[in-house]
């Protein structure tokens, strides 16, 4: 247990690397392993910290006397290279520990990716241009993808919001590999991406585009799949789902399985109202098309029947939704959105601090949850896992960084508090679909592939 956490901020090692991206090129008041330490387990206050605040906290806590103008000068290109090499090098050390999963069948990783916007001073709409018109003029964006089985992040990347999901899901498919299964909502899983998750032996399981032709064969010729006719008939004999071999594309390019859930009529009339309020807005009325389509729930997937069936494959998709708990946490416990007025630099040393330590977080939250599933048969709450972290970041920093605290300890204390007082509730009346919950009916084979029972 020690070894997999031991040395994340090794002084000599941090020293190291800020020289090498020269945030200390000569001897300084201010090095590495300080201005790491003061901005990662000081980030919660960062929105609300002048410069001062921080010369003061550095004179206090580290003994070191400097001006605000110096430290200004100190947020600079190269202690933005600084902390991103630090984050590479946290990501590099994450865990190899997989969670059991069953319904699914030997995939090596199933990887779930999404990004999380927020404004930041109008100043800066150069650097991170906003949505445009009446929209803000500045935004950021940080994409997050990881693996739901070991939990490592494989993405976690800073970007201007004008950069949109679906030029980065062509621009990251390298990180796609033979037996990976990718679960994207709609704005990534365009044709291109698609294509280019099954030329590298990997698989996709996605909504289907509302917007996208969907072509059958049928008697030798590819005609369009009559949505008309597969709600009437699912209606008609009482059939909730089914699944298709289709051609997606404009010219067909693409071969898929498209699941087919036939919804209940007070969902549909709920679409049906929201779609007629928007259209009237618009002065247009609602397409045939889209009325037969409301009635449905669309998946489409390139993995065969033996990895996914149409009984698994909505449960499956819902796993994604884990990921926007992850972004709750980042915003309403790390404060991720929480950014003042500030230069660029300094900005984006800000933000590379908070993920710094969401990172680490996550690798303890990640580890407890693991040891109480595995030894425990309970499934943690990461909410109420990262609160105590976030609340209790001096813990974490004489752990981490001062090496004055036993990690091993720490462990072994926060996994008796989490089995006591982070576990996971189910909300009367609601579906959960955490990885938590579908461990109770998933599982997997020792030698980390899934298999289904």
């Amino acid at each position: 247990m020690q070894g997999q956490f031991e040395n994340h901020f090794d002084p000599e090692e941090i020293e190291k690397l800020a020289r090498d991206k020269k945030f200390v090129q000569r001897d300084s008041k201010l090095n590495g392993s300080t201005f790491l330490s003061l901005i990662i387990f000081n980030s919660n206050s960062l929105h609300d910290e002048s410069l001062n605040d921080l010369t003061i906290a550095l004179n206090k806590k580290h003994g070191v006397d400097i001006s605000k103008q110096g430290l200004d000068d100190r947020f600079n290109v190269y202690a933005v290279q600084f902390l991103t090499a630090a984050l590479e090098n946290l990501l590099q050390q994450q865990l190899a520990e997989k969670v059991s999963f069953r319904n699914c069948v030997e995939f090596k990783r199933i990887l779930i990716k999404d990004s999380v916007c927020f404004q930041v001073d109008e100043s800066l709409a150069e650097h991170y241009p906003g949505s445009g018109g009446s929209g803000s003029k500045a935004n950021v964006r940080i994409q997050f993808e990881y693996d739901l089985l070991d939990g490592k992040i494989v993405d976690l990347s800073l970007n201007a919001f004008n950069e949109q999901d679906a030029k980065n899901s062509v621009l990251t498919l390298d990180v796609v590999n033979d037996g990976d299964l990718i679960v994207r909502d709609l704005a990534y899983m365009h044709l291109e991406s698609l294509q280019g998750i099954v030329e590298r032996i990997g698989h996709f399981l996605c909504r289907l585009n509302t917007q996208a032709k969907v072509y059958q064969e049928q008697d030798g010729k590819i005609i369009p799949l009559d949505f008309s006719a597969i709600v009437q008939a699912m209606r008609q004999h009482n059939i909730r789902q089914t699944e298709e071999t289709v051609f997606i594309g404009k010219n067909q390019e693409l071969q898929v399985r498209l699941f087919i859930y036939l919804l209940p009529e007070a969902v549909y009339n709920e679409r049906m109202r929201k779609a007629n309020k928007a259209a009237k807005n618009k002065g247009r009325q609602v397409s045939k098309e889209y009325k037969a389509r409301a009635g449905l729930n669309l998946f489409i997937t390139s993995a065969p029947e033996e990895l996914i069936s149409v009984e698994s494959a909505w449960q499956i998709y819902s796993l994604r939704w884990q990921i926007e708990l992850t972004f709750k946490v980042w915003k309403s416990l790390c404060k991720i959105d929480k950014v003042k007025k500030v230069k660029k630099d300094r900005l984006e040393c800000y933000i590379w601090s908070k993920l710094l330590l969401i990172v680490l977080c996550w690798r303890v939250a990640w580890f407890t949850g693991m040891l109480l599933r595995r030894h425990h048969e309970k499934n943690i709450s990461y909410f109420k896992a990262f609160k105590t972290l976030m609340h209790d970041v001096g813990t974490l920093k004489k752990i981490f960084v001062d090496g004055t605290l036993a990690v091993e300890s720490y462990l072994a204390e926060f996994l008796i508090l989490s089995s006591k007082k982070h576990l996971l509730e189910k909300k009367k009346g609601r579906e959960n679909y955490s990885p938590e919950v579908l461990f109770r009916s998933l599982t997997i084979l020792e030698d980390g592939n899934l298999v289904a029972i």
